[in-house]
């Protein structure tokens, strides 16, 4: 039976966290959201480093914190109520970890995960998405069928090395990440059977950084476009089995859309505490606008759909951690947060009133990120489309 409870050490360290991102990272936050993203500002991911919190869920033999998702995502939460673009960062670190851990060899873990938990603090990048769409609801058919990478892999005449080229695109952390786990196709065969999921050091010769995305929110993580010409790819470096990457870009959705939804509850839960505490304070008529119906019932609205999301998400965390099938309660948790996170944020505006629409100002920030959050990840159309699959 599902239970959203975490221990009383875990506990502890999601209150340690908020204390953490309520005082040192989210008084920058504005600030990290006005640097151009052409550079990085690494300062937000150091504070969280010297806690070891880029490696929430990732084990402790590899330097991580071992933590379950549900805590996990308890803390994403925390850490995007101060800032959702350092949460995004979290959630990108753990999303190019976890097909090591699902299919990657004792090797591949070793070499790394450590990474990711280095005193100095670095990042992973995932690469599975293209600028052209890679995701394909077949209109006459009544699967979800992925077509393909657009880089594609060559056999070398004299040894097993494949030679990849191509590009991949918004790749979150991709300009600072140390390694890069990456999609690609094999020859000769297309489609998903022919998916392969691999990982390198990013500075692989033959991997460089293409264009960078300036992007509408979450604009303190790093996302850009990375190009592949003739990168040799040993054996030792292949994820999973012979074209297995349909299964693992699948398993790793399923264990990673759970974060996205932590960060969209952290967006929603700051703009309702904006807006309820501006509404004590702003008078109208000569009494606070909080005694206005209109404002309280909207209030009210906005705390019942955060609770309900945060069930949401907790229960396919929860599933993840049973090892029981979340691949519905995944996506369902997508669609339920990221949609709550609109709405919410829109609601805090209007309540906030014309301030909140000023650059600079945390509400429209908070709207900002919510809309980006709504495309991490697959769009709402695209989950739906993938649940109805399971019918």
């Amino acid at each position: 039976m599902f239970r959203s409870t975490i221990s009383e050490q875990d506990r502890d360290l999601v209150m340690m966290v908020r204390e953490l991102v309520q005082t040192q990272i989210a008084p920058q936050a504005i600030m990290y959201d006005a640097q151009n993203e052409d550079s990085f500002d690494w300062s937000a991911v150091d504070i969280l480093a010297d806690h070891n919190l880029l490696a929430l869920s990732i084990p402790e033999e590899y330097g991580g914190r071992g933590l379950s998702h549900l805590t996990t995502t308890m803390i994403i939460e925390e850490i995007a109520a101060g800032c959702a673009g350092v949460a995004t960062v979290v959630a990108a670190n753990l999303h190019a970890a976890s097909p090591l851990l699902i299919s990657g060899t004792e090797e591949q873990r070793r070499q790394f995960l450590p990474l990711l938990t280095a005193q100095k603090a670095r990042l992973g990048g995932l690469a599975m998405m293209e600028n052209q769409p890679n995701l394909d609801i077949l209109a006459r058919s009544e699967s979800l069928e992925i077509l393909g990478s657009s880089i594609y892999a060559l056999e070398d005449d004299n040894d097993d090395i494949l030679i990849l080229n191509g590009f991949k695109d918004y790749v979150m952390n991709g300009q600072v990440a140390s390694f890069i786990t990456f999609m690609f196709t094999l020859p000769p065969q297309g489609g998903k059977n022919g998916i392969q999921v691999a990982v390198l050091p990013a500075d692989t010769p033959g991997i460089r950084l293409g264009r960078v995305r300036h992007k509408l929110g979450l604009k303190y993580c790093s996302t850009c476009e990375l190009i592949f010409e003739d990168v040799k790819l040993n054996p030792e470096y292949l994820i999973g089995k012979p074209r297995s990457g349909f299964l693992i870009f699948m398993q790793n959705l399923d264990r990673c859309l759970p974060y996205v939804g932590a960060i969209a509850l952290g967006v929603a839960r700051s703009a309702y505490d904006t807006a309820l505490a501006v509404s004590k304070k702003k008078f109208v008529l000569g009494r606070p606008s909080f005694e206005e119906s209109a404002i309280s019932f909207a209030l009210v609205d906005m705390a019942a759909k955060l609770n309900a999301a945060r069930l949401s998400v907790h229960l396919a965390s929860w599933l993840i951690d049973q090892e029981l099938d979340s691949s519905q309660a995944s996506s369902k948790s997508k669609i339920i947060s990221s949609r709550v996170a609109q709405e919410i944020t829109t609601a805090a505006m209007e309540i906030t009133g014309g301030r909140a629409y000023i650059r600079g100002y945390p509400s429209e920030k908070y709207l900002r990120d919510a809309k980006m959050l709504s495309m991490i990840d697959g769009s709402e159309q695209f989950h739906k489309a993938l649940i109805a699959s399971q019918f």
